[in-house]
């Protein structure tokens, strides 16, 4: 018999007094844990369910407790309910509403989950009383006092637990054998040289070995320092931070999943007519002098150096800095793109007739990508956008994986063609005199920071609003300026970038033109921009351009991407109907299985198109599944109707592109 249907209960006068008010509370918490649910509307059965669960978990505790079993067994029973309580947090429960059109099943329903939450907050506080107050036998006090900080909200499974102090190795080594699976030690993470300050590499590091990090919820940071000690508080704004980071980085998949297939499949005509083969590239400028063009404030000082340079280097310009290089009467032999959201305002009304190319990220925005004639290098960031490519199967791209900055593409790019010597100008990973952007660059954009300079917004003209905490960085210059956790990840990752050329024995030199840049570790600093030569060997990149393969032949190649592309949207179609099918078999016959959704799952996996489109949708469920109960019928019955109608919309976008490029055929046979 399981022990919360147990009814012995101690009769001992030598109870502690928290522990008799459990035993008083008990019989009334089983009574009510056993009475059945109603069918009810989904998130009030849901909320129930979870209800009940935490109930049970209570009680198991607390008969664990008043049997006064093992130190192991109650440990365990603490941390299901910790488990449990997380679960039952994740249903809103203070959001649960009385609705106008009250039936007779939604009063009872309504009335039996305020029973229910009222009696598990009543076990909830005597819990935590208990915990405050007991001394328990054969814990020890660093443990009796961590449990005590975590009282019944730590959550085992998905709360980031960071341990100091002399007993950190017993309390990590403890946490780790009850299931706490993100658990860190702040030797670990703290200043090589001062223990009170979190080192950002160190800490990003040691993050990078915790498995499924976006679980972890920023806020959600348990900072143990032992009975009588605090942490820093900037530690944990500065871990939170982090995690608020990894977080963005999941959703990016989940906010830029939709744009990235339809930004795709709407580029596939520009990326068929104007495509060349990246690959073509490698050491086809070996020896010559590269300069990495950002779109810091410090580029308005390295422009007219750019131009004076009496030999002509090739110019790799981020999409951002563009039209503050053009405007300045420099143009850029490579372009390069990344972010999906980054619309055409950035090249509108530029001259770029002497770009050699636009290195593009198969995915931007499609007004960006169309509106001019230059040739495109294009490349996948990563797999998502990869599996579109492949899924087409009318051509193959490489994938240039980056931290998140368009200026890592530039880097690689750069090696991919064998340059010698590479300088930075405008990068400056931070805000040199509280400023976004050099001038003309980043138009629109506008950067807030907070009275106390300790934080920042970010609006952008493109949507890509950001906010967060501000650190500093030591600028070339000496001074320091302002800078946040995701740029210092950029700069961390180009010094890894250089490290490891220099370990492979690439034989590339790194110097840093950005005097009001953040300083970049193992690139030299420029001090005298008269004195430097971004490059001795003169280039012509729209010559060694002209000369590249194509991505796709001629028109008589365009003829079968055409045709694959009509083929794309039969598919979809097809998925989309037996979609529509399954949805309306759930709902006709009250399905509480699975196995209708075989078939849209077989069909699914010949278009990642829309599984990517949908990743919110996906994500949502599975955040879900992991924090509260889920009705999975129900869910996969609304997952299938939208399934259906993406599959689809995205039908139509591949037909529309297909009679773009039938067009295009047309007019070259005429």
């Amino acid at each position: 018999m399981p022990c919360w249907q147990s009814s012995r209960l101690p009769r001992s006068d030598s109870i502690a007094p928290s522990t008799r008010k459990i035993i008083d509370h008990h019989q009334n918490l089983e009574q009510t844990m056993n009475t059945p649910v109603s069918t009810l509307r989904a998130d009030l059965s849901e909320k129930i369910v979870a209800a009940r669960s935490y109930g049970l978990a209570q009680q198991a505790l607390m008969q664990a407790i008043v049997d006064q079993r093992l130190p192991h067994i109650v440990n365990h029973g603490l941390d299901l309910a910790r488990i449990a309580a997380a679960i039952f947090r994740g249903t809103s429960p203070e959001s649960t509403r009385v609705e106008e059109d009250l039936t007779p099943q939604l009063i009872e329903g309504t009335a039996e989950f305020l029973g229910l939450y009222a009696y598990i907050k009543q076990t909830e506080k005597l819990l935590n009383e208990w915990l405050q107050s007991t001394v328990r036998k054969d814990v020890s006090p660093i443990l009796q006092h961590v449990d005590r900080v975590l009282g019944m909200e730590g959550d085992p499974r998905f709360d980031l637990y960071v341990v100091a102090g002399r007993e950190a190795d017993e309390v990590a080594r403890h946490l780790r054998d009850r299931g706490y699976s993100r658990v860190l030690e702040w030797q670990q993470i703290c200043g090589a040289n001062d223990s009170t300050t979190l080192d950002a590499k160190r800490t990003e590091a040691a993050l990078d070995g915790i498995s499924d990090l976006s679980s972890c919820r920023p806020g959600r940071v348990w900072l143990l320092w032992g009975e009588g000690a605090e942490c820093p508080e900037s530690a944990r704004a500065s871990l939170d931070e982090q995690l608020r980071k990894a977080f963005m980085n999941r959703n990016t998949v989940g906010s830029l999943g939709e744009r990235w297939s339809r930004q795709f499949i709407a580029n596939i005509p520009a990326l068929a007519r104007r495509g060349r083969n990246l690959g073509d590239l490698t050491n086809a400028f070996a020896g010559s002098g590269a300069v990495i063009v950002g779109a810091g404030p410090s580029l308005d000082e390295g422009i007219a150096w750019i131009r004076g340079q009496k030999v002509k280097p090739l110019v790799i310009c981020s999409y951002k800095a563009v039209r503050a290089l053009v405007q300045g009467g420099v143009t850029p032999d490579l372009i390069v793109m990344l972010d999906p959201k980054q619309g055409l305002h950035h090249l509108a009304d530029l001259d770029l007739s002497g770009t050699a190319a636009i290195v593009s990220e198969v995915a931007v925005d499609p007004a960006a990508l169309s509106a001019n004639d230059i040739p495109i290098l294009p490349y996948c960031s990563g797999t998502d956008t990869h599996n579109l490519v492949a899924a087409l199967g009318s051509f193959e791209v490489p994938i240039i994986r980056s931290g998140g900055s368009v200026l890592h593409i530039a880097l690689q790019i750069a090696r991919l063609i064998g340059c010698a010597r590479v300088t930075f100008a405008g990068v400056d990973f931070g805000f040199p005199n509280e400023r976004l952007y050099a001038n003309g660059a980043g138009q629109g954009d506008e950067l807030i920071l907070a009275d106390d300079r300790r934080s920042y917004v970010r609006r952008a003209v493109d949507g890509n609003h950001r906010s967060g905490m501000l650190v500093g960085a030591v600028a070339n210059d000496g001074t320091v300026i302002a800078t946040t956790v995701e740029l210092n990840h950029y700069r961390a990752w180009t010094e890894q970038f250089v490290r490891d050329s220099k370990r492979h024995g690439l034989n590339t030199d790194f110097f840093n033109a950005s005097r009001m840049g953040a300083r970049i570790e193992g690139v030299e600093f420029v001090a005298d921009l008269a004195t430097h030569v971004i490059s001795t060997v003169s280039v012509d990149a729209e010559r060694v351009i002209d000369h590249l393969s194509a991505l796709v032949g001629a028109a008589e190649i365009e003829k079968p991407v055409a045709m694959r592309l009509r083929e794309k949207a039969q598919k979809l179609r097809a998925l989309s109907r037996t979609c529509r099918k399954a949805a309306t078999v759930a709902r006709d016959e009250k399905a509480t299985d699975t196995k209708i959704y075989g078939r849209v799952a077989e069909q699914a996996e010949d278009c990642p198109e829309v599984s990517l489109a949908l990743t919110r949708n996906l994500q949502i469920i599975d955040e879900q599944m992991k924090r509260s109960t889920v009705d999975a019928p129900q869910r996969l019955r609304e997952l299938a109707a939208v399934t259906g109608e993406e599959a689809q919309r995205i039908a139509a976008l591949y037909s529309s592109a297909a009679q773009r490029l039938r067009r295009r055929v047309s007019a070259q046979e005429k």
